[in-house]
């Protein structure tokens, strides 16, 4: 064999190990629950909320007030804010729930 054809050989290989090691890198990264935060994060953040269902609940259990939608959920000095988005990606809604309302409990579709 001529060496050019040994050279050219030898970088497809190295190109397939890169290349599969890429992949098996990316594929352990997407299987993980920091990678499947990181995502949803990144969804609430720059696609305009995440299809939640927010629920308020009183001191003794009881159901105060229930959200559905496309929701942005921010925690700002103690209090709860709910962005409410249509599909375009615009705002059509807020709801603040303020200390001391009662417990939140989002569930995330």
């Amino acid at each position: 064999m001529e060496s050019g054809k040994i050279a050219k050989r030898i970088g497809i290989g190295v190109a397939f190990v890169v290349a599969l090691l890429a992949f098996l890198l990316f594929w352990f990264t997407v299987n993980s629950s920091t990678c499947s935060r990181n995502v949803s994060r990144w969804q609430a953040e720059y696609g305009h909320g995440v299809d939640r269902v927010v629920t308020l609940y009183s001191a003794t259990g009881e159901e105060i007030g229930r959200w559905e939608g496309n929701i942005d959920v921010e925690y700002i000095d103690g209090r709860v804010d709910l962005v409410f988005f249509d599909s375009l990606g615009r705002v059509v809604d807020r709801v603040v729930i303020n200390p001391g309302s009662g417990s939140v409990v989002v569930d995330q579709a």
